[in-house]
């Protein structure tokens, strides 16, 4: 009976996937364990994975487009957007019409990876090895991604790992109390916790090419990039969480990440070789395409290495499914249609970075460069003219090329965007950058609860980069929680003392040789950043920033006497702006800003933000010069407003048709236990032991 329910449940995730054209995301060889029912053969669980994959291209553009169009990088067209769009700007939104909002495609995906926890087979063993295993942990990885998301964009949801395959058990879910984002963060984090380490929980290793997507150049995808690497998820629901101690936890996870601990993986390292941009000489030209060929369609199969997670499209709707953010990004013939634009909010952020072009003998600033400040935000923003139907001259600026890139030359790689039909290929969910700042991220945290040198550690991610030979104190590389009286006073100093230790000490050693030529991720736009003055943990910077800074002659003074906690301030929000800088629409902003608002404790950090995002401000929003429309930033201010309002009944069951065998039985078993009920298989939460025993 159970080899029938898994046919029917691969059935029915793939039916649609194994019906359209095996251009989308097929091509699969496996020499696993192959399941015979009838004139059936099927490879085990994979094309029951693909179909959950599947299910996750409806979503991905969503995350997108949900997470920018809100935010302070993105300025919406009205003219040009639709209603929808429209109302996610303005962060008002018709819940009966905008299909932004829609949450069942969040839960279909839910369902079926629910249904597929629930019957794989995770002890069937051939030469000791836990064939589905692999597949096992890559679902538990798509459901804690989605769950993720879902809490993230609505604040709170209904949360249930059974499969749903009949209309009374979704009434059933959606009428127990939905769960706040903390709430589920903490049943996925005990969730997925066991399956931490990639040594002994590795994902699936089937040869997946893609060979018949000429966009791609038949480069091969390693399917564990289709997935979501545990300790990355764990990192952010730890950040997400926030609770005492869970920094030190989301710290760890992004470290052991990092530099692979614990496993034979390779480290993710930060060598910014290729992807740099430079200056060919002081005060020379830009050469803006090394980075844009980090997203140009033409260097996919070459920067594989360079993305944690992807979700590949297909080029038209007889191959399968297509991305829509062409739709909301692109301009479309030779009018100007883009939907959205750069904000003047990101323009001015990147302009006011200073550019530093370092030599042997000397150090140069980027002042009278060709183009001031950052260079990645340039590199993928172009403008276009063009004349509406009645010969008006029409100019848009800022347009956004990340998502529509076809390749980037040396030159005039701003109009570079591909021909009809204008369609997105990939997307990019998770770069190991990402998973550096958000390492820094939480150290900041780690900072805010006393542990001394972690905010050292955090500017050193942005500004140096964390690298072999790299320490804290005295050779050491860890940092600890400093302890007080009880009159506040610090008792642990940073001179430790050998006979009086720190209880609480975290090691995070860098002192790898593949690490030796890790930079700081501000470096990728900014030239040398370790070099860089203006970017720096000092008082100077740090004062100008929040526009403390006076000059008078060729003296700046800082006007009051700064604090401990403007340092940690200054270094949370450099974090926050590098998100910017090198995540600008990619589908992360608008829950970085409620993420770093809700850790500092303060809704001006999202509110002004996003207030400003129509200003060009020569100074940071910390600065009381800041310009910003003071009735978003009200609206704003209001965490009400940061999360989307929750649809009626999102949950609808996956039925299951009859297999052979229940036809013949009456039709009784529906896939339920004898009792009635349905329990994840025989798989679910298999220890250590259960695969040493295999």
């Amino acid at each position: 009976m159970k080899k029938n329910f898994i046919y029917t449940v691969t059935f029915l995730l793939c039916g649609a996937f194994m019906f359209s054209s095996c251009e989308d995301m097929l091509n699969v060889d496996s020499d696993r364990v192959e399941y015979e029912f009838g004139d059936w053969e099927l490879n085990d669980s994979v094309y029951s994975v693909l179909g959950i994959l599947k299910a996750v291209q409806g979503v991905a553009d969503r995350q997108i487009i949900l997470n920018e169009v809100r935010a302070d990088l993105v300025s919406v067209i009205n003219e040009n957007a639709v209603v929808d769009i429209q109302e996610l700007g303005r962060s008002e939104y018709n819940v009966e019409t905008n299909k932004y909002l829609a949450a069942k495609d969040y839960y279909s995906i839910i369902n079926n990876c629910n249904i597929f926890l629930a019957r794989v087979d995770t002890t069937l063993s051939k030469n000791n090895i836990k064939l589905m295993l692999p597949e096992f942990v890559a679902v538990k990885s798509v459901r804690a991604w989605t769950y993720l998301q879902l809490a993230i964009n609505y604040g709170r949801a209904p949360y249930y790992t059974e499969p749903i395959l009949t209309h009374s058990d979704a009434e059933e879910v959606m009428s127990r109390p939905m769960l706040t984002r903390d709430e589920i963060i903490g049943k996925l984090i005990e969730d997925i916790l066991p399956y931490e380490n990639p040594a002994q929980y590795p994902m699936p290793v089937w040869a997946y090419e893609t060979s018949k997507f000429k966009h791609f150049k038949g480069a091969a995808v390693e399917p564990k990039k289709f997935f979501y690497p545990i300790r990355m998820l764990l990192g952010d629901m730890y950040l997400w969480r926030g609770a005492p101690g869970d920094y030190k936890k989301a710290a760890q996870c992004y470290y052991n990440l990092l530099t692979g601990a614990g496993t034979n993986s390779d480290n993710l390292r930060y060598k910014d070789n290729a992807y740099i941009i430079k200056y060919t000489q002081e005060g020379g030209q830009s050469v803006l395409n090394n980075y844009a060929k980090l997203f140009a369609l033409e260097s996919f199969g070459n920067n594989l290495s360079n993305f944690l997670t992807v979700v590949l499209f297909a080029n038209s709707s007889l191959e399968g499914t297509m991305s829509d953010l062409a739709s909301v990004f692109a301009p479309h013939g030779e009018q100007c249609t883009s939907q959205v634009s750069a904000s003047n909010g990101v323009m001015s952020l990147a302009e006011r970075q200073v550019y530093c072009y370092s030599t042997e003998k000397d150090i140069e600033y980027g002042d009278g460069y060709d183009i001031e400040g950052d260079l990645r935000i340039p590199a993928l923003t172009f403008s276009q003219s063009s004349s509406d139907d009645s010969g008006v001259e029409l100019e848009l600026e800022n347009l956004i090329a990340k998502h529509n890139l076809e390749k980037a030359t040396s030159f005039d790689i701003f109009r570079r965007i591909y021909t009809p039909p204008y369609r997105t290929l990939s997307v990019t969910l998770l770069r190991p950058e990402l998973a550096y700042l958000r390492f820094a991220e939480a150290l900041m945290g780690m900072a805010r609860e006393n542990y001394d040198g972690a905010m050292e550690l955090a500017m050193t991610v942005l500004k140096e980069g964390v690298k072999e030979n790299y320490s804290l104190y005295k050779d050491a590389h860890y940092i600890y929680k400093t302890e007080t009286d009880l009159f506040g006073n610090v008792v642990t100093t940073k001179e430790l003392d050998p006979d009086n230790p720190p209880t609480d000490i975290v090691e995070f050693n860098f002192d790898y040789t593949q690490f030796a030529d890790n930079s700081g991720i501000h470096s990728r736009g900014t030239g040398d950043s370790e070099k860089n003055k203006y970017y720096a943990l000092t008082d100077t910077c740090v004062a100008r920033y929040f526009g403390l800074l006076k000059k008078q002659a060729d003296v700046e003074e800082i006007t009051r006497e700064l604090t401990e906690e403007d340092s940690m301030l200054y270094v949370s929000e450099l974090i926050l702006d590098e998100m910017a800088l090198e995540f600008a629409w990619e589908g992360t902003r608008f829950g970085d800003l409620v993420r770093l608002s809700k850790a500092l404790d303060d809704n001006s950090v999202l509110a002004l933000r996003i207030a400003g995002r129509e200003k060009k401000n020569s100074v940071s929003h910390r600065n009381p010069a800041f310009e910003y429309d003071k009735d978003l930033y009200d609206k704003m201010l209001n965490e009400a407003n940061w999360y989307l309002p929750f649809p009626d009944s999102p949950i609808e069951p996956t039925p299951v048709p009859s297999t052979p065998s229940e036809e013949e039985n009456g039709g009784e078993n529906n896939g339920s236990d004898d009792n009635g009920t349905t329990e994840e298989g025989s798989g679910e939460e298999p220890g250590e032991e259960n695969v040493e025993n295999a």
